[in-house]
């Protein structure tokens, strides 16, 4: 499995159609914006990253997490692809 960091919402271009549906998805700094739209995999989102930027609960469907969830998520991949 691979753990995908997108950090701008003009990276997933770049890697949409390498994600698989089992990879894990993490939206990052301003990838935030992303949350909401359809992306391939199983994705999160920073929440401090959400609320930074004033989100809220914009997307209430895509898993919140916080940065010692992410650190748990690099930890258990495989690989890991950052997309900037």
């Amino acid at each position: 499995m691979i753990l995908h960091t997108i950090n701008k919402p003009a990276a997933l271009t770049l890697c949409e159609h390498l994600i698989r549906d089992d990879d894990l998805v993490v939206l990052i700094e301003e990838g935030a914006y992303l949350a909401g739209h359809e992306i391939p995999g199983q994705v999160s989102v920073i929440g401090s990253d959400m609320s930074a930027r004033g989100l809220g609960d914009t997307a209430k469907e895509i898993q919140r997490i916080d940065y010692a969830a992410f650190v748990a998520m690099c930890a258990s991949a495989d690989k890991i692809c950052s997309w900037f």
